[in-house]
């Protein structure tokens, strides 16, 4: 059997390839996908992290998606909250397209480094899930699904990986993020952010979420430490800022 393992680099599913060398499966693949909004130096990290499993004869691949700034202008919108579209766009379909080239017959395990200490939402991950939709109908394993970020730890350290503070920095900023991942954007990932703001004339990050216009506002949001949510009338803010209403 081979088993293919879906990897960000950040830190569960790096534990997780080193896992799989631990336990002697054969035959692992470790995909990075390319979402073209990585942090600056996110590159560096996957590089290494390549390089150290190649090393200890696990194979890795990498997929090219069609990019968050594509995605944003083709939709005319940036993901959100509770649109997150951008999961299946610059992750799940490309994987989806490169392991049925990998796997056309649908042998193949998917491996995924989720952890049911994670987070009150994986709280209940099972370890297997059978014929997964999202996976060609492959069996999808979450062999760490019981790990304590502790017993991940050791995974790593045993092998010198650094252990990060925050999630993978696949993409950056995620729609998701918070105060300390707003603190550590390069001024080029602000203005990557910015381009696109100007260009489809939206904010990415909700105004009245941060009580804060555009990405340069949330930043400083983020410097000044205030609460969320003090712009009382979005619609009339955005219109101002944007000349249009969300």
């Amino acid at each position: 059997m081979s088993y293919v393992i879906s990897t960000s680099y950040g830190n569960d599913s790096m534990a997780l390839a080193l896992w799989a060398h631990e336990q002697g499966l054969e035959d692992v693949t470790c995909v990075y996908i390319d979402t073209g909004w990585a942090a600056s130096s996110w590159p560096l990290r996957v590089n290494k992290c390549e390089d150290m499993l190649k090393e200890l004869g696990i194979n890795v691949a990498r997929i090219h998606s069609g990019g968050m700034a594509e995605m944003v202008l083709d939709r005319k919108g940036f993901p959100s909250n509770q649109h997150q579209f951008c999961t299946a766009f610059l992750k799940g379909i490309p994987f989806l397209d490169w392991i049925e080239d990998f796997d056309p017959v649908r042998s193949a395990m998917v491996m995924i480094g989720k952890r049911r200490a994670e987070s009150e939402d994986r709280k209940d991950i099972p370890e297997f899930i059978f014929n997964s939709e999202y996976h060609g109908g492959r069996t999808l394993w979450h062999p760490l699904y019981m790990h304590t970020k502790t017993e991940r730890n050791v995974i790593l350290n045993k092998y010198g990986v650094e252990i990060l503070s925050h999630r993978s920095d696949e993409c950056h900023p995620c729609v998701n993020a918070n105060r300390p991942d707003f603190l550590r954007l390069t001024p080029g990932e602000i203005e990557r952010v910015n381009d696109l703001e100007v260009e489809i004339a939206r904010p990415m990050f909700r105004p009245k979420r941060f009580g804060a216009m555009g990405i340069h506002g949330v930043v400083a949001w983020a410097k000044d430490g205030r609460k969320r949510g003090s712009i009382e009338d979005e619609e009339h803010a955005c219109a101002g800022f944007f000349g249009c209403g969300l």
